[in-house]
């Protein structure tokens, strides 16, 4: 089977690797029928992270499964689902509380696309297996594009977790979403809508993605953050630019929140006595997407939010390896349905 690996920055690749096969009775086998990049990709794909090649790129897809242990309840053969991009059993005391990017039962750091906690493949390749496909595999319903859904194991879901419960205590607060670094920044600003934001204000620098953040139906502002911009009670920090970051804490209301779903390598100076002043709330984490998936979905099948809107550009999968050494905003690629070729029964332990 073929796996699409990164070697270095602007280098991603094809090689063959051993088939796979089921380990295991809670297991499944799914192939990606629809995968992009996420914000991370983007930077590893521009040498701005301290990841070395080699290793099996990709943190997110729709794919459909193919086949399923004796185990399984929650998927079929030939369903199409959403894989969320870290690996987790379901049943431990964290995974039951929601903290699914810290499971217990498989080493730290677990993921697809990343070396980190095991060798876990990447949502690129031909075959990915999921060791737990009850806990981690959501059934796509039929209407929802694969497009729509391509990041909802992922960066769209991201804002969502860390957004959702600030509107839920202050409905209509305002939000200022910090764009820069991909993807992330235009869900939160899609989401931050959805979820009951009374204002949401996207600042970027780049002219397009600031249009795409205008089309969900954000106002935009090329920045930078200063405080004739007005008053915030959320700030959605996705643009890799620490002076925004801290900058943008001179624009919060008392009591008012940061959520960092930016990925800093580098030290990052914060006023802190300023965000002592005003009560400042500062978080960053490892997003728990697999329990908000649901979430998401509804949303796009309600049309509340339009993900597909995001997307720069859809391509075949076999294309990666050239539209990956200079990568669009985010590109989308896909792989044909095998259909009832392989995935119609399932499958017993290999």
């Amino acid at each position: 089977m073929l796996r699409l690996v990164y070697i270095r920055p602007g280098i991603v690749e094809w090689h063959e690797v051993p088939e796979l096969a089921l380990r295991g009775a809670a297991e499944a086998l799914v192939r990606p029928i629809a995968s992009s990049v996420c914000d991370l990709d983007l930077r590893i794909l521009a040498g701005r992270t301290p990841f070395l090649g080699p290793f099996a790129f990709g943190h997110e897809c729709v794919a459909e499964v193919l086949e399923v242990g004796a185990a399984v309840r929650g998927v079929h053969p030939g369903d199409r689902v959403v894989v969320p991009w870290h690996i987790n059993c379901g049943g431990c005391d964290r995974c039951r509380t929601g903290l699914t990017a810290h499971c217990r039962t498989v080493p730290a750091g677990a993921m697809f696309g990343l070396p980190a906690g095991g060798e876990w493949g990447g949502l690129f390749d031909e075959v990915v297996r999921v060791p737990y496909a009850d806990a981690m595999l959501h059934p796509l319903p039929h209407d929802i594009d694969p497009a729509a859904a391509v990041s909802a194991g992922d960066n769209l879901t991201l804002g969502l977790e860390l957004l959702r419960g600030h509107l839920r205590r202050r409905p209509g607060a305002r939000v200022l979403v910090l764009g820069g670094g991909g993807s992330v920044a235009l869900y939160g600003a899609q989401l931050a809508a959805a979820l009951g934001a009374g204002r949401v204000l996207y600042l970027d620098t780049d002219r397009a993605r600031r249009a795409v953040a205008a089309g969900g139906g954000a106002e935009t502002h090329a920045g930078p953050p200063v405080p004739s911009l007005g008053e915030f009670d959320v700030v959605f920090d996705s643009a890799f630019d620490a002076e925004r970051l801290a900058d943008s804490i001179a624009l919060l209301a008392p009591e008012g929140v940061v959520e960092s779903s930016g990925v800093y390598f580098e030290r990052v100076e914060l006023p802190l006595f300023r965000m002592y002043v005003q009560g400042v709330t500062f978080h960053t984490a490892r997003a728990n997407a697999g329990p908000h998936v649901p979430a998401v979905l509804d949303l796009i099948r309600r049309r509340r939010i339009d993900p597909a809107r995001v997307v720069s550009e859809t391509l075949p999968i076999a294309d990666a390896t050239t539209a990956l050494a200079a990568p669009s905003l985010k590109p989308l690629f896909v792989r044909a349905s095998l259909g009832s070729a392989r995935a119609g029964t399932s499958a017993r332990t290999a």
